[in-house]
C-alpha cells in the first residue's frame, strides 16, 4: 500500500487523473491526501469534488480543508468574505461549477466540504495545509493547535495561511507536508517539511509526495 499526498489541485481534474495513471494509482491498495485548496480558480471544480467524493466513500482519498474551502464556506453560509469573488482568488469558478451541479448535489458537497479536517497525521507524518501553529517560545509546532488558532485577521485558521518562512517543524519529529505556498519543484524546505503545491491552476504542473517511499511525482499539462 502507498500513500501520496497531492497539492492544491483547484479544480484540475485533467492534471489529477494524469497525476494517478502515472503513479499506478490502485484505489483498493492505496490512499490519496489532498492539501487543501481543491476548489476555486479551476473551471471543473463541481467534478472535481464529485470525483473525491466518491473516493472518500470507497475509502482511498482522504481531505484536509485548505483556506479556500473556508472561504467559500463562509461565503455560502453569508458570512462576510469580500474577496471571494475577486478574479485571483477565484471563487467565481466554483460558484458557477455548484450552480452547475444543482441544488441537492450541491448542497451535499457543501455539507461534506464542512466535515473536512484541519490535518491528516498518523505516527510519522502530519499532513497540513499551511503549517503548524508555533509553540510559544520556541521554533517548533504543533499540530494540536490547528482547531484553535485563528490567524492574525481572525479570517481563517492559522494552519490554513502559514507561508515561510513561518512554517515550522513539529515539536515531535514528525514530517510535516503542507501545500499552500508555490514551489517551482515540490522539495524538502527543511528536513522535517515537504512542500508540495507546484500552482497546478497556474503552472500546469501537479505534484504528489509518496509518505512510504519518500518518492515526489510530478504531471504537467494545459491548466483548465
Amino acid at each position: 500500500m502507498a500513500t501520496y499526498v497531492v497539492g492544491d489541485l483547484h479544480g484540475q481534474l485533467p492534471l489529477f487523473e494524469n497525476l494517478l495513471k502515472k503513479i499506478n494509482f490502485h484505489p483498493k491498495d492505496d490512499r490519496l491526501i489532498a492539501t487543501g485548496d481543491v476548489i476555486d480558480r479551476g473551471r471543473l471544480v463541481g467534478e472535481l469534488l464529485e470525483r473525491l467524493y466518491h473516493g472518500a466513500r470507497e475509502g482511498w482519498f482522504l481531505p484536509v480543508a485548505g483556506n479556500h474551502e473556508e472561504a467559500y464556506l463562509r461565503f455560502r453560509e453569508g458570512d462576510p468574505v469580500p474577496f471571494y469573488r475577486d478574479p485571483e482568488f477565484g471563487g467565481e469558478q466554483t460558484l458557477e461549477s455548484m450552480s452547475r451541479l444543482g441544488h441537492t448535489r450541491s448542497r451535499l458537497l457543501d455539507s461534506w466540504l464542512r466535515s473536512w479536517p484541519l490535518s491528516w497525521s498518523d505516527s510519522r507524518h502530519i499532513v497540513v495545509h499551511g503549517g503548524l501553529p508555533s509553540v510559544p517560545g520556541t521554533r517548533f509546532g504543533d499540530v494540536g493547535l490547528c482547531d484553535t488558532r485563528l490567524s492574525s485577521a481572525g479570517i481563517f485558521h492559522e494552519c490554513v495561511d502559514l507561508r515561510p518562512p513561518h512554517i515550522l517543524p513539529s515539536w515531535d519529529g514528525r514530517l510535516v507536508v503542507s501545500g499552500h505556498t508555490i514551489v517551482r519543484k515540490a522539495k524538502f524546505y527543511h528536513e522535517a517539511l515537504v512542500m508540495v503545491d507546484t500552482g497546478a491552476y497556474r503552472t500546469g504542473r501537479l505534484s504528489a509526495y509518496c509518505l512510504e517511499s519518500g518518492q515526489f511525482h510530478s504531471v504537467e499539462g494545459f491548466p483548465c
